[in-house]
């Protein structure tokens, strides 16, 4: 009998068999797509493949600032899919490979489970000491009238698109619509979004400055209430979305259904006499079921539908069965949008430390003081720092070029629970964008050196 059996190949699944083959765990996976899951293959790399397009699209636009004179340019969308599908597909491979170099046996197709200690697979049962359910989230969206009308789409057919929409518009504010909505404004598309929030678990000033930023490059907003149907008219889809003043149409080629993700429970839990309910499968602080030798890691067990969260989750069971356990800590998570400028945070934000009635101290830090920012011509936003009376750094968000890469100094900063004078007693390298971080900590004691 194996020792376990992980159901779904994603960043939790693929991550926990490399390891526990590298422990000495008798593995077997069952993924019925491709491995990567939704992650690497139609959410976090390709998305960030477009990312990158878009970043350079907007070097070219401001070509002159650098002394650079060019007649002119167009976008090939289809070499710009050409290029996010080999990025995908580059990096597939290189995991299908680790697979076959460490043989790790991998099922494709669904699993379902007959009992508590069984699965099947393509007709045929699988037994285990161990399971663990990776199966991840799908794509939820409300029921809205015209919503399966040609040219409404959800993410996954947004990236097998071969053409640029001149005109899009984006059903959801969240991480996912967001994102594709600022890629396609860079690259041409008239873009509008609508959205009940706006990135709801950000900083509230983040918030409002990242709007107001992405509206300053034309795109347009309906935030606060909804889309209330979707019809086809003589010139494209006509959207009714909720206005300031009442309805309003909005006539667009496509329309991106991104309300948000739900966990995936298609494996038959009830057959195993799994507990969950609509947010996720119900786990303890070990990630266990209430079947103790069924864990849930990732999106389905309703925790944060992170990818780096399902990898440390998926781990840490791995580790815990091969008699290393450790205590889960979720102190330190980060979070990165990439929309632009980048947004990143980790830690509490100020609405949290209020309800919580915390005490707290709040610096920020401009990127416009910044040399290396402005030499890279970046010089909008801003670090803001959260730490109590203590100095202890709390919480860190970002709005800014390198927000991504910036963050994680912040979270090693929380996670270990550094102060701020431990942070900027560190020496960061000049010029470089970390001394934003040093600067916005120097700010928290008041003694930031390049800040008025």
């Amino acid at each position: 009998m194996r020792d376990l059996i992980i159901i779904g190949g994603g960043p939790g699944g693929y991550a926990a068999a490399l390891r526990a083959k590298d422990r000495g765990l008798d593995v077997l996976v069952v993924e019925e797509d491709r491995l990567g899951g939704t992650c690497l293959n139609r959410g976090c790399i390709p998305t960030k493949a477009l990312v990158k397009n878009a970043e350079v699209v907007r070097t070219v636009k401001n070509l002159k600032a650098y002394g650079v004179k060019i007649d002119g340019y167009e976008i090939d969308y289809s070499q710009v899919k050409k290029r996010k599908d080999q990025v995908t597909d580059q990096l597939v491979q290189g995991i299908e490979q680790m697979f076959k170099q460490k043989e790790i046996p991998v099922l494709k197709g669904r699993g379902y489970f007959v009992d508590e200690n069984t699965i099947e697979v393509n007709g045929e049962n699988y037994s285990a000491k161990n399971f663990m359910i990776a199966t991840g989230s799908v794509a939820f969206n409300p029921a809205i009238p015209g919503s399966d009308l040609p040219g409404v789409i959800d993410s996954d057919q947004l990236l097998e698109l071969e053409e640029l929409p001149d005109r899009l518009f984006v059903s959801g504010a969240s991480i996912v619509g967001l994102e594709f909505a600022s890629v396609f404004q860079e690259l041409g598309s008239k873009v509008t979004v609508s959205g009940r929030t706006y990135l709801k678990r950000e900083d509230k000033e983040i918030q409002k400055r990242s709007q107001n930023y992405l509206k300053r490059q034309g795109m347009k907003f309906y935030l606060g209430g909804r889309v209330q149907k979707i019809e086809e008219g003589p010139d494209g889809l006509v959207v009714t979305v909720d206005g300031k003043k009442g309805p309003e149409e909005v006539v667009v080629d496509t329309v991106l259904m991104s309300a948000g993700r739900m966990p995936n429970f298609s494996c038959n839990l009830e057959a195993a006499g799994i507990e969950y309910d609509k947010s996720g499968i119900k786990v303890n602080e070990e990630l266990r079921t209430n079947k103790p030798h069924i864990f849930a890691v990732g999106d389905v067990n309703g925790g944060s539908m992170l990818a780096h969260v399902a990898t440390y989750e998926a781990l840490n069971v791995v580790e815990r069965l091969a008699g290393n356990p450790e205590v889960l800590d979720y102190r330190a998570v980060p979070s990165c949008t990439f929309v632009y400028p980048e947004i990143a945070s980790v830690g509490k934000n100020e609405e949290d430390l209020k309800e919580e009635g915390i005490e707290y101290k709040v610096s920020k830090f401009l990127y416009r003081a910044s040399g290396k920012a402005l030499a890279m011509d970046e010089p909008e936003g801003f670090v803001k720092m959260l730490a109590d009376n203590e100095g202890r750094i709390l919480g860190v968000h970002i709005l800014g070029a390198g927000a991504s890469e910036l963050i994680s100094e912040a979270t090693l900063a929380i996670k270990y629970n550094f102060t701020a004078k431990e942070l900027y007693d560190t020496i960061h390298a000049h010029p470089t964008l970390p001394e934003l971080l040093m600067e916005a900590a120097m700010a928290i004691d008041g003694l930031a050196i390049h800040q008025l």
